[in-house]
């Protein structure tokens, strides 16, 4: 069993969330190619969309676009050797004084990312909470 773990797919369901926090960007396919997730944060819309800008420009990805107006990012990651690109968008809205992070991380193409998207989107949360 071990084995085979590291080479599944990525899922939504690998992360807890609240019932409650409403998803905006799109659903995932039925395919193990992408994770989608939301996350309620203690702090404000700046304070966070501050951190998110950080990671970015710490993990450096292939292309992206903040939008600042929108609190928005949209990120292209390319896959060593093989070039396959992934999508990442990232989304924040605000919560009272509380924020909530929307983030999809999907494959382009293929059945199976073998776990990739569930990796990225857990490291740039990771990172995320450090920067705050």
């Amino acid at each position: 069993m071990a084995l085979i773990l590291p080479f599944q797919g990525s899922a939504s369901a690998d992360f807890s969330q609240s019932e409650s926090l409403t998803n905006p960007l799109p659903a995932c396919p039925d395919s193990p190619n992408c994770t989608r997730h939301s996350e309620n944060f203690n702090t404000s819309i700046d304070t966070l969309f501050s951190a998110v800008k950080k990671v970015f420009e710490q993990i450096d990805p292939h292309e992206y676009i903040v939008k600042e107006n929108e609190y928005s990012i949209n990120a292209v990651f390319r896959i060593p050797i093989f070039g396959f690109k992934d999508d990442v968008e990232i989304l924040l809205k605000p919560d009272g004084d509380n924020s909530v992070l929307h983030i999809r991380s999907a494959s382009r193409v293929g059945h199976s990312d073998l776990g990739v998207n569930r990796r990225r989107v857990q490291k740039i949360l990771t990172d995320i909470k450090t920067n705050l």
